[in-house]
């Protein structure tokens, strides 16, 4: 008897009444505001039916309104896999994909399986076909899917690359602006550990960018910079070094000068980072080249991550040494990469130096210079 009962309630109404062939057919044949009733009592009758019979029934949606109504049933009905690849089919324009995803997203309110789909889409679709329904996970407005967007966001995937997550990244970039990135740097730091470190930066910035070749507002940009320094603290010190580089080239310098401590502990010595400089001084002497490396050591107390614009001016002003000899021209200035941990370190750099010039058929002599002691 339990057994009778049990295959009462597991069978379809509609199976009952005999092959769902019949239901194939119509749907087939059915034809604008007709044709997702026909599929749903085809989907009702037999889920495989439906899902190998999709695509054929695809082709009856000539609108955009057919079709929409179309993958909101299919949706409804769990007829997943054949719905999440619509939006690559060849019949559509990209206007059409565009709206369509739109659509699909705005019916997030009123059908709640599309929450569920297109979360399911993160995880079962491939990169090509998941990054067209980027347009529905903005326009639906679903808090459930909100939490769940900020919750991949705040726990990245444990590879370089994931197109996937690239593609949530642009969708709680876009939903949430300059909010977001306080979610965005709780995965960046998570992310330096064999995760997608370097894409997740360039989120972090694109939050705060109004567009293309705007720049972002004063408050915006202290809160990308706050945030950048903060998953720097939080990081190994080759990420953080990683990071204040980013900071220093977009002109943050003192930004980036706050992650000397954490780039190089060991480096500081009485509150003072210590750097090399080196002048290039260039003349002919009678057909002979000569080069004169004019070197200084610098003395730095942290408010900066770049030292060259602040020394170039000093070791321009030295006193030439080859003034009687033909100048080849303006002196090349350089600087030691990074704070020294002695003054051993210059020495070995200035070395390179010299042998570079020499290469290059020079006769190159060195001139210590006094120290020069930045502010």
């Amino acid at each position: 008897m339990f057994t009778a009962l049990l295959g009462l309630t597991l069978a379809s109404p509609l199976s009952e009444a005999g092959s769902c062939s019949s239901y194939l057919s119509r749907a087939k044949s059915a034809r604008g505001s007709a044709l997702a009733p026909a599929f749903h009592r085809l989907a009702q009758c037999s889920t495989s039916e439906a899902e190998a019979g999709f695509d054929a029934i695809l082709g009856n949606a000539k609108d955009l309104d057919t079709l929409v109504s179309l993958l909101t049933t299919a949706i409804d009905d769990n007829i997943w896999q054949p719905a999440w690849s619509v939006l690559t089919h060849s019949a559509l324009d990209y206007d059409m994909r565009d709206q369509v995803a739109e659509r699909i997203g705005q019916a997030c309110t009123s059908h709640s399986q599309v929450v569920k789909f297109l979360q399911g889409a993160f995880y079962g679709i491939p990169d090509i076909q998941f990054e067209q329904w980027e347009g529905a996970f903005i326009a639906c407005d679903d808090a459930s899917l909100d939490t769940w967007l900020i919750a991949q966001v705040e726990n990245p995937p444990k590879q370089k690359f994931n197109d996937n997550y690239s593609v949530l990244l642009k969708v709680a970039v876009e939903k949430h602006g300059v909010n977001a990135l306080s979610h965005l740097a709780k995965g960046t730091i998570k992310a330096a550990d064999g995760g997608p470190f370097d894409t997740m930066l360039i989120h972090m910035e694109s939050a705060v960018q109004p567009g293309i070749g705007m720049r972002p507002s004063p408050e915006n940009q202290a809160a990308l910079e706050a945030a950048l320094v903060s998953v720097a603290q939080g990081v190994p010190a080759d990420r953080a070094h990683l990071v204040a580089d980013r900071l220093a080239n977009a002109g943050a310098n003192e930004a980036a000068a706050q992650l000397l401590p954490v780039v190089y502990p060991n480096r500081v010595e009485e509150g003072w980072y210590t750097y090399g400089a080196v002048a290039i001084e260039r003349a002919n002497c009678d057909g002979v080249k000569k080069a004169v490396l004019h070197v200084a050591t610098v003395k730095e107390p942290g408010s900066r991550w770049f030292v060259l614009a602040d020394v170039r001016g000093p070791m321009e002003a030295l006193k030439p040494k080859l003034s009687k000899c033909t100048s080849e021209g303006s002196w090349g200035v350089t600087t030691t990469p990074e704070p020294v941990s002695n003054t051993r370190e210059i020495a070995a750099w200035v070395d390179g130096l010299v042998s570079q010039w020499e290469a290059k058929e020079y006769e190159v002599s060195k001139k210590s210079e006094k120290s020069i002691r930045l502010d």
